[in-house]
């Protein structure tokens, strides 16, 4: 069982990051930093020591195509990545990148993923005037297995932050297979305001010997709003992979798909429908 003091004490470090704009990783009381990127290259390319553009194929019934190179992923002249789908008569483009390493998360300990992201162009009216429809901004970890022949979902997918068609939600969601009642998975929501930066972020608590007690912890702003227990999942392998094996981090704006449904001719593009990114980072308790 997770206790009421296990759960105070990671919202209350989570809460002690800074709410304003952050381009470089806070420090988190009692981790360490394992892994980051902040964005701070000399030229508008990013980091491909520790990213690469996937351009597999889309699914999901996904409109966009994946580029290779482009102006889609790009560093701002304030250090932020900037992902940006466009449409170019009904033919959208759009950028996803992952991590080149991967990570598990820390055996008997803790680790937290966290992102400070920032949706569209700041403007207080959603897409600038524009719909959104269509538009599907993640930032999600995907199981490394999958570079190896694994089948999604049996693979493992945490998604830590997701929007569809610019609404007031973002979702925290698993994906294993049956036992996450796959295609949908296991979520939840919580509002937040669109154009503003947030950070989100998911823990994974493995210092319970006994699966069913581990637990991973989505988070907006410091602010507890989703628990997952092994005994919720109830299949040990399926929460391994989620929980326990090595994950490849993502971020990427997909245009359409099942579940954001197909964009229209009045979609916003660019970055008003966009993702602004300030940080990356992955903390390990100490």
């Amino acid at each position: 069982m997770i206790s009421l003091s296990t759960l105070l004490t990671l919202t209350t470090i989570l809460t002690t990051i800074n709410l304003t704009l952050a381009t470089s990783p806070e420090p988190v009381r009692g981790f360490h930093l394992a892994w980051s990127d902040s964005f701070d290259t000399t030229t508008p390319e990013i980091d491909l020591t520790k990213w690469r553009r996937w351009t597999g194929q889309a699914s999901n019934n996904e409109q966009q195509t994946y580029l290779a190179t482009g102006s889609n992923c790009e560093i701002s002249s304030s250090k932020t990545l900037l992902i940006t789908p466009t449409n170019t008569n009904g033919h959208w483009e759009s950028c996803r990148i992952e991590s080149l390493p991967a990570f598990a998360a820390k055996a008997g300990g803790q680790t937290i993923v966290q992102a400070r992201l920032k949706l569209g162009d700041g403007d207080s009216d959603v897409g600038a005037g524009k719909p959104l429809q269509g538009i599907w901004p993640a930032f999600w970890s995907l199981g490394a297995s999958v570079r190896h022949g694994t089948n999604w979902p049996s693979c493992g997918e945490i998604d830590t932050f997701e929007n569809i068609n610019g609404g007031p939600l973002g979702h925290g969601t698993v994906h294993c297979g049956t036992a996450c009642n796959d295609p949908v998975g296991l979520g939840s929501g919580m509002t937040f305001s669109y154009g503003d930066w947030h950070t989100w972020a998911h823990a994974i608590d493995l210092r319970s010997g006994e699966w069913r007690d581990q637990n991973i912890t989505w988070y907006l702003d410091g602010k507890l709003f989703k628990v997952l227990k092994g005994g919720d999942v109830g299949d040990r392998d399926a929460w391994a992979n989620l929980a326990a094996r090595e994950m490849i981090l993502t971020l990427n704006v997909a245009v359409g798909g099942s579940w954001a449904g197909d964009a229209v001719a009045e979609t916003a593009d660019g970055k008003m429908a966009g993702m602004e990114v300030g940080y990356v980072a992955v903390y390990e308790s100490d």
